[in-house]
């Protein structure tokens, strides 16, 4: 492996019964360590990358842009990612990247507030905490704020404070009057005693979020290994949705936190969001576009279709494969 600032992550997992011979030996690029991935250690742990003839272990990686870049450069053939606007940018111009599978359709953050702020009218003139401009963060608040009826550029006002950790000592100091936080730190800004005003995702927020990405050539040469690995995580994805106290302790390992309450906040959220048929998200892809297109307007010309391939997921769906793994529980 070339990109030296990796981080390697072996995971224990339970053994299975098919012979260590017979498994092919696959490394899967991470963007992140953030809540919604803990899905697929789930799958691990399981044992159902095994059951399908996987050998998978997990390659950390620092942020979105490096899983792409190791991603297009052929070191890596899937990663966890691959869905905001550099990876839509990039495959339009004719880069390999494709997406497989969403498992996170939204993006997960809610707009907390302090106590002064009762409803939306009164968020009117407050100071809102994001990242950067440009970031998800800033998405999600610009579109939070636009569904609780106000107009973004001019009602609010957003600051980029940076990190999670610092926009909430924002909060705490008075700087701002809100800031968008993901889950599950949404239990910390309740216990801090802030106050939810808005959910991106139950406000019908569509976004690639979290994803499965390979490549055309991949795809093309080793459609089995694919389709072996898109199996196997269905089936994590309907154990972690099915098994609450299971995927709880396994969401602490991952994560690494000891506190209960942050592994049920973290559960209690993605379980609802993550949908059981990771279709990759059309509509999702189609939002970034539009959001590129606001700079670069060539890229209307695009069909949604370019950058994504539904059918392992189709094929497992239309299989009953799916619906079959929820059947038994």
């Amino acid at each position: 492996m070339k990109c030296a600032t990796a981080i390697f992550f072996c995971f224990l997992f339970y053994p299975v019964s098919l012979p260590a011979q017979s498994q092919k030996t696959l490394l899967l690029g991470l963007a992140s360590i953030s809540g919604g991935i803990e899905t697929l250690y789930v799958t691990k742990k399981i044992g159902a990358f095994k059951r399908n003839g996987l050998d998978v272990d997990f390659l950390l990686l620092q942020g979105g842009s490096q899983a792409l870049q190791v991603l297009l450069s052929g070191e890596i053939k899937l990663i966890s990612g691959g869905g905001g606007t550099a990876a839509q940018r990039a495959r339009f111009k004719g880069a390999g990247n494709l997406l497989v599978a969403t498992y996170t359709p939204t993006m997960p953050y809610s707009l907390y507030v302090n106590g002064k702020i009762q409803d939306a009218k009164r968020l009117k003139g407050a100071k809102i905490a994001i990242s950067r401009f440009g970031s998800s963060s800033d998405f999600a608040a610009r579109f939070m704020v636009a569904r609780l009826g106000l107009d973004p550029s001019k009602d609010v006002t957003i600051m980029q404070i940076g990190n999670q950790r610092e926009r909430m000592s924002a909060l705490l100091s008075g700087s701002v009057d809100g800031s968008v936080v993901d889950a599950p730190n949404t239990l910390i800004a309740r216990q801090q005693g802030f106050v939810e005003l808005a959910d991106a995702s139950k406000l019908g927020l569509t976004y690639p979020h979290n994803n499965i990405a390979s490549t055309d050539r991949f795809i093309r040469e080793e459609p089995q290994t694919v389709f072996s690995f898109l199996r196997a995580f269905v089936e994590g994805i309907a154990y972690y949705r099915t098994h609450k106290a299971e995927s709880m302790q396994m969401i602490k390992e991952f994560l690494r936190v000891s506190d209960n309450a942050i592994a049920e906040e973290a559960y209690e959220y993605y379980s609802r969001i993550t949908p059981a048929k990771p279709y990759p998200n059309a509509e999702g892809v189609r939002g970034v576009l539009e959001e590129i297109a606001l700079t670069e307007p060539a890229i209307k010309t695009a069909k949604v279709e370019q950058f994504v391939d539904a059918s392992f997921i189709a094929k497992l769906d239309q299989s009953g494969f799916i619906d079959g793994l929820y059947k038994k529980r």
